[in-house]
C-alpha cells in the first residue's frame, strides 16, 4: 500500500500563512479531479478545515508524487508523510491530538466527512477507504478508552472563554448558520449571553436555530452591529463578511471581533480600528493548546495506533491475495419493478435495444426524444410504454426509479447522470462507465428463472458472449 499526505496546518502557518490553501468544496472537488487524472494516483481525499488543509494520494506501488502539487502553488511550505507515519498522522488528527485546541471533539466527525465527499466525487481506491477507516477506528478507540480531552474541547468554548474574560460582552452577534456557527450560538446563550444568529434570507425556512438564539437577516447585519458587544463570525464564505471601510464613522462598534473561520471572515484591518480587538482562529486556538499534554498524548496513544497499523497490514495482505481477481464494485441485486418508473432517454440503436429488455419485466416506461425509432414507436402502439417526442427536461425524472441515457450527445447523457445523482435515481449512462449507478445487463430467461450477466461497464463483449452461453444452457441448446 502505497498512501501519502501533504499537508499544511497551525503548527506550519499562521492564518494569513493558510488562508491560500483554504479550499472551498468545489476547489475540493477539482484537486479530486486533478488527482483522478493522473495515471500513478489511484485514489483521493482532501481534509480542509480552519486549521490544516492536507491531502491524501493512493498511489501506484513505486510511485512517488507530491499531493501537494495538485494545488499548482511552485513553492509550498509544507510536510509531506508516507505509509506509518502517513497513518499515525491521520489516526492522530482524527482524535484532536494534533488540533490547534487540544483533543478538540469536532475534528472526528471533519475527517469522516472528508471522505464522505471524496466517495460522492468517487475518488477514494479500496486502499485509501480502508486507510481512513482503520485510522478513524484507532481515533475513536483513543478518544474512548483514554479520555485525555478535559471539559468542552471546541472552538466555540474557547470563544466563549475569551468573551467571558472580557466581562463586558454580553451581547453577541454570530455570523454564520453552519456547524460552528450553530456551536458556537448556542455555547454563548447557555453561558448567559444575548445571542442572535445572521440568517441569509433564503435559508429562513428550513435553518436550524438554537434555543434562546434570535435571528437577524444577514443583509442588515451592519445597521445593527452597533447594538452588540461582540461578533463571531464562522462561515464559509470566500468573501469578507465584515470588512472595515463599512465600519468606518459607525458611532458605536462592538469591543470584540472573532474570526473562527478559513478563509477568514473579518477583514483584518478591522482589528485597528480604535477601541477594537480581533481575535483569528489561531489567537482563539493558542489559549487552550497544551504541548505537553499533547506530547503525553501522543506516547499514550501508540499502541492504539500499533492496532491500527496491525489490521490495516492484515488486510493488504489479504488483499494481495487476491490481485489476480477483479475488484467487484456493483452488486447484482433482482428488484420488484412492478408500478416503478423506467426514463430511457435516447430513442436510437442502443435504446430501442434496452427499451426491449425493459419491456419484458412489469416497469412503467417512458422513452423521451426528438427522434424515436420505429420499434419503440410500435411498442407505445401496443400500450407498453409512453413515448414523448421532443429533447430532454428535468421533470421527465418525476418520481422516476431508473433512469437510462443512452443519447448520442455526451452533454446530455451527463446531464441526465447529474440529475439522477443529486435525485437519488438509479442511472444507467451508455457513454461513460463511471457515471453509472448501475450497469443495465444482459437478460437470458427460461420459465420462471431470470439471469442478468453483468461486467465492468466495459467488458460488454465478454457479456455478450456469456449471456449466450448461459440462454443455450437454459433453452438446452
Amino acid at each position: 500500500m502505497n498512501v501519502i499526505m501533504s499537508g499544511v496546518d497551525h503548527r506550519l502557518a499562521d492564518a494569513a500563512g493558510r488562508e491560500c490553501y483554504a479550499l472551498t468544496p468545489a476547489r475540493q472537488a477539482a484537486v479530486l479531479e486533478a488527482a483522478k487524472s493522473r495515471p500513478e494516483v489511484l485514489g483521493a481525499a482532501v481534509i480542509s478545515t480552519c486549521s490544516r488543509t492536507e491531502i491524501y494520494l493512493s498511489l501506484q506501488e513505486g510511485a512517488f508524487f507530491d499531493p501537494f502539487a495538485l494545488l499548482g502553488a511552485a513553492e509550498r511550505p509544507h510536510e509531506t508523510k508516507a505509509g506509518r507515519g502517513c497513518f499515525d498522522h491521520l489516526a492522530a488528527l482524527a482524535s484532536g491530538a494534533l488540533s490547534s485546541i487540544f483533543a478538540e471533539d469536532q475534528i472526528l466527525a471533519q475527517v469522516k466527512a472528508a471522505l464522505a465527499f471524496a466517495r460522492e466525487h468517487r475518488a477514494p481506491d479500496s486502499a485509501l477507504e480502508v486507510f481512513f477507516r482503520q485510522a478513524i477506528t484507532a481515533a475513536k478507540r483513543v478518544k474512548t478508552e483514554l479520555r485525555f480531552s478535559h471539559g468542552d474541547c471546541n472552538v466555540a468554548a474557547a470563544a466563549r472563554e475569551i468573551l467571558r474574560e472580557r466581562g463586558d460582552c454580553e451581547r453577541v452577534l454570530v455570523i454564520g448558520n453552519g456547524e460552528i456557527g450553530r456551536l458556537c450560538a448556542d455555547t454563548l446563550a447557555r453561558a448567559g449571553c444575548r445571542v442572535a444568529m445572521t440568517l441569509r434570507q433564503y435559508r429562513h425556512a428550513d435553518a436550524a436555530i438554537p434555543e434562546g438564539v434570535a435571528i437577524l437577516p444577514y443583509e442588515e447585519r451592519y445597521a445593527h452591529l452597533g447594538e452588540f458587544d461582540a461578533v463571531v463570525s464562522a462561515t464559509a464564505s470566500p468573501h469578507c463578511t465584515i470588512t472595515a471601510r463599512e465600519l468606518a464613522g459607525m458611532a458605536r462598534l462592538p469591543r470584540v471581533f472573532l474570526d473562527l473561520a478559513m478563509p477568514r471572515d473579518i477583514d483584518p484591518a478591522v482589528g485597528l480600528l480604535p477601541g477594537v480587538a480581533l481575535y483569528d482562529i489561531d489567537a482563539v486556538s493558542s489559549r487552550e493548546a497544551r504541548e505537553g499534554a499533547r506530547a503525553a498524548a501522543m506516547e499514550q496513544m501508540k499502541p492504539y495506533l500499533d492496532d491500527g497499523w496491525r489490521e490495516l497490514t492484515r488486510w493488504e495482505t489479504g488483499r494481495d491475495r487476491l490481485t489476480q481477481e477483479p475488484e467487484r464494485t456493483h452488486f447484482p441485486l433482482f428488484v420488484a419493478c412492478t408500478g416503478k418508473k423506467a426514463l430511457v432517454v435516447g430513442g436510437g440503436k442502443i435504446a430501442a435495444r434496452r427499451v426491449r429488455t425493459l419491456a419484458r419485466f412489469t416497469f412503467e416506461i417512458t422513452v423521451v426524444a426528438p427522434e424515436i425509432r420505429e420499434e419503440i414507436l410500435e411498442m407505445e402502439a401496443a400500450g407498453r410504454l409512453e413515448c414523448r417526442r421532443r429533447p430532454f427536461e428535468e421533470g421527465d425524472l418525476e418520481d422516476a426509479f431508473l433512469v437510462l441515457a443512452a443519447t448520442d450527445s455526451r452533454a446530455v447523457n451527463h446531464r441526465v447522470a447529474s440529475l439522477a445523482r443529486h435525485r437519488g435515481v438509479f442511472a444507467s449512462i451508455a457513454d461513460e462507465r463511471d457515471e453509472c449507478s448501475f450497469f443495465f445487463p444482459a437478460v437470458a430467461e427460461s420459465g420462471r428463472v431470470t439471469v442478468g450477466v453483468c461486467g465492468d461497464g466495459s467488458a460488454h463483449a465478454e457479456v455478450a458472449a456469456a449471456a449466450k452461453k448461459i440462454r443455450e444452457a437454459l433453452h438446452g441448446e
